[in-house]
């Protein structure tokens, strides 16, 4: 399975990659507006004068600078990349430019809407005032606390990136509830290997804006890792970097022949999973070679050499433990399918860079990894000295908003919290952080410790972009009362018994805390660009109204009467915390900030700081230097995991203490599954709470969508031997479900696998985006970490049969 030399790799993707990471929006633009005239809904604007204004994006988590072109500033036409924002430079993503579009969107719901027959049944919601609605939710919470049964309401949320996340959190502590649940995603794991190597609960961060060498283990920089105008940005510049000849270069590793593997300097092609063990073979390489940061390992850390538990009990350190037989050289190739002195010229050509960093997260950010895995490509960065101040790897940096008040709690809270969370029941190992999304829809689901009485999700759509979706469905049939806040008509919101619709995001006032992957710390308001269309309330101010209805002690803990005043609040404390400004340079100028740098203050106070965030800036500031950001038993990098003992476990083998490869099977018999099912996600395909909407949908190749079917990528060489060809329909078939789909030939897969895109197969919305193509979620199998015990679900067993 060769490719060849760089250039017919580009052949294949520069048509859409090379116009997507311009700064300008694409060809494509003008003619989804021409195919648009056929959309019934389609706004026509009246004539009148074009005026922009700048927010910030909240379509994902990336934080991208945004301008939205208004005509008579009152009707948005478009939405275009801000050229000074430093995030992403004029820069936008597919979503971000189809944005507009949800604001007009007739699978909007328009005002609160209450289910009158069976669950699921579409017919059957009627409109309801919203004195209604939240006087019905009202009663039930109150009625459950005067039962002294706080515990039984959860939520699921789908923000961990903003202060939504943090006023949930103070309404269900005030409540008297632990059954709070965001929506898994990789920054999960990450927080999970954190904890292990560095005592802190914070994902890690990337300084990609000054490394030379970039070695990206199935990390899909292209179609949206990490915040996606910021890669787009930085894959402008390298590419400029190549011009001037300085260039970047980009490795990438992975089964799949990606967007990313197709730009990339070099694409190393390896067995579906086996990414850690190509990692933990290059490690190996450079422990036996000497190829590591001595004197780094020898000051700053614990576990490299061996070294004895709490117990007195001798264990083995990294270092023996990568030269052991299971971790030879042989067995890494073996494990991956590459030759051995591939794995090694790797190694040394990494080791041999003064900048290079190591990348990974296969998963495209929507679902944990296995955090053992995590664990071996930290630790190749640690072998290379990157956690050294102004390195190439940290821990994500806080961001010093106003704090919270003090939650006083009465006695009705403190019986409920003292509840185990539902995830916690059983004699399961305990979390390493957070809760589990997975463990409590599976107890809810089968046998539950306590009833769900309530169950309220807030910009989240489990019914279709939950991995193994059917746990959730059948969790619901055992809820007693469903709230949905979503803005549209999607398949979680059709579950509902109530739906409470939230403002659309342009219409809204939000906020953006941290850039995934990014060392800086950074904070931006995203200001609403338009008032609200239709009758619908931003979700925090329904909070705060429960909250004041409720009264007591949980009035108290949300004193704020907006959403609005409650992020002011916030915004308060972060002017009056040290360090940090609002950033108003040239954005090119974003990639000086470094260790050290002291950013100059450009405010007075939190009204003066509040302006500038409300009129489209951000506030950053330096990276922290990792080695004091340490929290660990031993005050070092730790490669041998003591947090294991302080959490209870009773470790055995000492290779459960260090990284490894953990990689597990999916279920199945491999006779009656033959190949492997893998997802994939594309630039042009909306994967997450939002769907896809038309103007992205005439964007996505025919290949991979045509009228209501969806390909699936097979290698030709696969294809061949099941007698298969180009556009034949199949039944792909896993222990998990069926679809039917079609056959796309493409040398880039490895012929072990099919690929199939994340994106399609939605149920709900209207008929521009229902029912087109199969929702690769409900195909997939999902395991619980053997660190974590969160949901990873990473593949499933496939069999492929014709049709006709």
């Amino acid at each position: 399975m060769k490719f060849g030399r760089r250039a017919f790799l580009q052949f294949a993707a520069g048509a859409v990659g090379g116009t997507l990471l311009s700064p300008l929006p694409w060809k494509l633009v003008d003619d989804a507006s021409i195919w648009s005239q056929n959309w019934s809904w389609r706004p026509s604007p009246e004539r009148g004068p074009v005026t922009r204004k700048a927010s910030v994006c909240t379509l994902c988590d990336g934080g991208c600078g945004i301008q939205v072109r208004l005509v008579n500033k009152n009707r948005a036409i478009s939405v275009e990349g801000n050229p000074r924002h430093p995030v992403n430079e004029g820069g936008i993503c597919p979503l971000g430019a189809a944005g507009a579009q949800f604001l007009y969107a007739p699978y909007r719901i328009s005002q609160p809407m209450k289910q009158s027959k069976k669950r699921g049944d579409a017919t059957g919601f009627k409109p309801i005032s919203w004195d209604e609605a939240v006087g019905e939710l009202q009663k039930k919470l109150s009625n459950l606390r005067k039962a002294e049964t706080p515990h039984t309401v959860a939520a699921i949320t789908g923000h961990a990136h903003n202060s939504m996340q943090d006023l949930w959190q103070q309404f269900f502590t005030a409540y008297g509830s632990q059954n709070l649940f965001t929506m898994p995603s990789h920054r999960d794991s990450l927080q999970g290997a954190g904890l292990l190597a560095l005592g802190r609960e914070a994902p890690f961060a990337f300084d990609l804006e000054h490394a030379s060498f970039i070695l990206s283990f199935g990390a899909d920089l292209v179609e949206g890792w990490g915040s996606p105008g910021r890669m787009q940005t930085l894959f402008g510049k390298w590419n400029a970097s190549e011009a001037e000849g300085a260039a970047v270069k980009l490795v990438q590793v992975a089964s799949r022949c990606s967007m990313t593997a197709a730009k990339a300097d070099r694409w190393i092609p390896v067995r579906p999973g086996s990414e850690a063990a190509l990692a933990l073979g290059m490690a190996h390489v450079m422990v036996k070679e000497k190829l590591y940061d001595a004197s780094f390992m020898q000051d700053h850390v614990f576990g490299f050499e061996d070294w004895t538990d709490t117990r007195g009990k001798p264990r083995q350190g990294f270092k023996s433990f990568l030269m052991a037989a299971e971790n030879s050289l042989e067995a890494a190739s073996q494990q991956t399918g590459l030759e051995a002195p591939r794995i090694v010229d790797l190694a040394r050509e990494f080791a041999a860079q003064n900048h290079a960093v190591a990348v990974w997260g296969g998963s495209g950010g929507n679902l944990p990894e296995n955090t053992y895995h995590d664990l071996v490509f930290f630790a190749l960065n640690v072998l290379k000295g990157n956690l050294k101040p102004g390195g190439m790897l940290s821990l994500a940096a806080t961001v010093p908003l106003g704090e919270l008040p003090q939650i006083r709690g009465d006695e009705t809270a403190r019986k409920g919290l003292a509840q185990k969370s539902a995830d916690q029941i059983g004699d399961e190992k305990p979390s390493l952080t957070g809760r589990n999304l997975y463990a409590f829809l599976s107890l809810v689901a089968q046998a539950p410790p306590y009833p769900i009485e309530i169950l309220m999700i807030h910009e989240a759509n489990p019914a279709y972009g939950l991995a193994g979706k059917q746990t959730f469905e059948k969790a619901v049939e055992r809820v007693g009362w469903m709230v949905s806040f979503s803005s549209y008509m999607d398949e979680t919101a059709l579950l509902a018994d109530i739906i409470l619709p939230n403002h659309a995001a342009l219409e809204r006032l939000d906020d953006v805390i941290g850039l995934p992957g990014s060392p800086l710390a950074y904070y931006a308001v995203a200001a609403p660009v338009l008032p609200p269309r239709l009758n619908t309330r931003h979700t925090g101010d329904v909070l705060l109204q429960l909250a004041r209805s409720m009264g007591g002690s949980v009035g108290e803990a949300l004193p704020w009467k907006s959403h609005e005043e409650f992020l002011q609040e916030r915004v308060k404390g972060l002017a009056a915390a040290e360090g940090g400004a609002v950033f108003e340079e040239s954005p090119s100028d974003w990639g000086k900030v470094k260790v050290g740098s002291t950013p100059h203050r450009n405010y007075t106070d939190g009204a003066g700081l509040w302006k500038k965030l409300s009129a489209g800036h951000c506030w950053y500031d330096a990276p922290r230097d990792p080695l004091q950001e340490i929290r660990s038993a031993s005050g070092k990098i730790e490669l041998a995991f003591q947090t294991l003992d302080s959490k209870g476990w009773a470790v055995e083998k000492d290779e459960l203490y260090l990284p490894r490869f953990a990689l597990q099977a999916p279920s199945g018999d491999p006779k009656e599954y033959p190949l492997l099912l893998l997802p994939y996600r594309m630039s042009s395909l909306s994967y997450g709470y939002h769907p896809n909407p038309p103007f992205m949908t005439k964007t996505v190749w025919d290949f991979v969508l045509k009228g209501k079917e969806s390909f699936v990528e097979l290698h030709p060489g696969t294809a061949q031997s099941m007698g298969l060809k180009e556009g034949d329909r199949i039944i792909l078939k896993t222990p998990g479900g069926e679809a039917t789909v079609r056959v796309h030939l493409f040398p880039g897969a490895r012929p072990e696998a099919v690929y199939m895109p994340l994106g399609l197969g939605r149920k709900g919305y209207d008929a521009y985006i229902g029912g087109k193509g199969a929702n690769v979620n409900s195909l997939l199998d999902v395991q619980g970490d053997p660190l974590s015990g969160q949901g990873i679900a990473w593949s499933a067993r496939a069999q492929l049969k014709r049709l006709g």
